[in-house]
């Protein structure tokens, strides 16, 4: 018997909740079609009921992509069990592409339920389970971060300490090493900077048997606090040892999850370059890195920002501040909110800007014109 009976004109529990998520999330058939792994004819054929999916497994698959509960897809309670690993590397997975399409918010949605699911399903210290619940973890700080400007990184934070009480469980220093640095970046973020500077600093020192993508993606934030810091010579030999180790790497099979690379490092040598005023450093280096990173949404619109900062610093401001309204349009519309920061930074840059024109103008005012008689 075929897993799909053809039905006209009904609307299957299949079909409403395939319709809600292309609404809630503004999907084309062809997009959700790609995300399900399935060709567009049998999406509509989902979504308009005129067949209806019989085989459990695929209804589970389904239900795990979309964060659906499989109930609401007609599976009765007692004809599914726990999600296994391989469905949680399925979700994984699935999340980690939607951000690397900067689908921000439908990640964000669909890791919160995944969070959720496995900390209700975790009954016993099972150590792979607890792995998964640790990445699921990182995941989800991440896509928190990224949605969130920086006075709520609160909330990125909050997950990874939970991941890092799971890392300390499991005697993982890959994981707490993860955990460490990802707390110490969202306190720097949050003002904090010498607090995150120790968990940073924790995480290099502390997690001797992190592996290579770990030990680079956390020196490489190391870096970007010395800066903050004004460290500057720390800051030059972190972002020499977070290059040399990225060479090492596969970014897209490392445990950073593609968020750790040449590129990155390249990125972050170049929005450091333009903060200390170096502008034609900076943009060969955003060059650079534009030449390494993968071509996706989040990249693109990462790149964006970062060359409109270098552009308005280095006094090119009608360029940059064009780029920095394009960049405002895509980060409303992927939500990636965290890099809205950057162009509020410009904004700040400018009104200062605009305040030391004035101060210097006006003796200058009078000099020429003579003082304003009351």
């Amino acid at each position: 018997m075929s897993v799909h009976t053809h039905k006209r004109r009904n609307h299957s529990p299949l079909s409403q909740v395939v319709r809600e998520y292309r609404d809630k999330h503004t999907l084309t058939q062809e997009q959700l079609a790609s995300d399900l792994s399935v060709d567009v004819r049998t999406l509509r054929r989902w979504e308009s009921g005129s067949t209806l999916l019989n085989d459990v497994r695929e209804l589970r698959r389904v239900a795990t992509l979309l964060g659906a509960d499989p109930e609401r897809l007609g599976i009765a309670r007692n004809a599914y069990t726990a999600l296994t690993l391989d469905q949680i590397d399925l979700a994984m997975n699935h999340i980690w592409d939607l951000t690397n399409l900067a689908r921000s918010y439908e990640a964000n949605a669909l890791v919160e339920r995944l969070v959720q699911d496995l900390n209700a399903q975790l009954v016993s210290e099972n150590d792979l389970f607890l792995e998964k619940l640790a990445q699921s973890l990182h995941l989800a700080g991440y896509v928190k971060s990224v949605i969130t400007r920086s006075h709520d990184s609160q909330y990125a934070l909050n997950h990874y300490r939970d991941m890092e009480r799971v890392a300390r469980l499991l005697h993982n220093d890959t994981l707490l090493n993860i955990a460490l640095t990802y707390e110490g970046d969202m306190l720097c973020r949050g003002g904090d900077i010498y607090q995150g500077i120790e968990y940073l600093e924790a995480a290099r020192d502390k997690t001797p048997d992190a592996d290579i993508a770990a030990r680079g993606n956390g020196i490489q934030l190391l870096g970007r606090a010395y800066l903050r810091a004004n460290r500057l010579k720390e800051f030059e030999r972190a972002m020499a040892v977070a290059e040399e180790l990225s060479s090492q790497i596969n970014p897209l099979e490392s445990s950073t999850c593609g968020q750790y690379s040449l590129g990155t490092v390249y990125e972050e040598y170049g929005r450091s370059y333009t903060h200390l005023g170096q502008t034609k450093q900076a943009m060969d280096y955003l060059d650079k890195a534009e030449q390494n990173l993968e071509p996706t949404k989040h990249w693109e619109i990462l790149l964006k920002t970062a060359r409109a900062m270098a552009l308005v610093r280095g006094g090119e401001i009608q360029a940059g501040v064009a780029l920095a309204i394009e960049s405002i349009q895509q980060c409303r519309e992927h939500g990636t909110i965290r890099l809205m920061e950057r162009i509020y930074g410009i904004q700040h840059y400018l009104d200062r800007l605009t305040r030391e024109i004035g101060n210097a103008g006006a003796p200058l005012r009078e000099a020429l014109d003579g003082p304003i008689e009351y």
